[in-house]
């Protein structure tokens, strides 16, 4: 293989390799800054992302470094005529950012839109299959049976269904005649005669559309479900109705995922 043709393998390998790496950091910089979730393995931590960037930067770095040395080669026998360098190039370059972009967010959105469905129907079977249960429970007093028996049936559902992460258990209550939601969960397993309980250690912390959303539940007999998604949370909420009286189920499922899902 003469020289010319080496000079061009290796600019074509050396251009491939820098398009590669510059495409690799848009598309880093792109999940990192609006937290988009498209990817299964647990590849999301900075430390591995950057080691492949680097590697990747070293790369295109001797590619470069080869491309140079040919060339000085090169031109000692090289007769070729200058040409104008089109702009489509370019232009095809440009344009392919906001494909790429555009594509992650569409991947973050088909993700959150399968964990949705996959959340939704673990949690209508549980719900079908433990209707006796839940009806019971769904009589929410504040005491420490009622505790102890709702934690016990969250930490059974927990165990059936890999979707679930955690489970939760929201109900309005008073606090010195305010009103207030309260979460349980699995934590008061265990429970015995001497453990002091306190409303004020169950008070739900949720965000302002969480609040909105429990509000119109409570208030304005909402029934539809609710879905949210942010830094690899996903949380469904579910009411449960059952003789005037409501509880809302939160099924959560934490990703910390980091290749493109299938």
């Amino acid at each position: 293989m003469n020289s010319r043709k080496m000079v061009k393998i290796s600019n074509l390998i050396g251009l491939v390799s820098v398009l590669a790496l510059i495409y690799w950091i848009i598309i880093f910089i792109t999940l990192q800054v609006f937290e988009l979730r498209i990817f299964k393995e647990h590849t999301t931590s900075t430390f591995y992302y950057s080691i492949i960037g680097i590697l990747a930067l070293m790369f295109g770095t001797f590619m470069i470094n080869i491309m140079f040395n040919l060339s000085r080669i090169a031109e000692r026998d090289k007769n070729e005529e200058q040409t104008k360098k089109g702009k489509k190039p370019a232009i095809i370059f440009l344009l392919s950012i906001p494909c790429i972009i555009g594509s992650l967010f569409f991947g973050n959105f088909i993700s959150a839109k399968q964990m949705e469905n996959d959340l939704e129907r673990s949690a209508d079977e549980i719900i079908k299959s433990y209707s006796q249960e839940i009806r019971k429970i769904s009589n929410y007093s504040f005491t420490k049976e009622w505790i102890n028996e709702t934690a016990n049936m969250i930490k059974i559902v927990e165990r059936i269904d890999q979707n679930f992460d955690d489970v939760f258990l929201i109900v309005a209550d008073e606090i010195n005649g305010n009103k207030m939601y309260l979460t349980f969960s699995d934590s008061s397993v265990g429970m015995d005669e001497k453990t002091l309980i306190n409303k004020i250690n169950y008070i739900s912390k949720s965000t302002l559309g969480e609040r909105e959303y429990l509000e119109k539940v409570s208030e304005e007999n909402h029934n539809e479900k609710y879905f949210i998604f942010k830094d690899g949370n996903y949380k469904l909420f579910i009411p449960f109705r059952n003789d005037n009286k409501t509880i809302i189920f939160v099924f959560s499922n934490r990703q910390s995922y980091g290749t493109l899902s299938s």
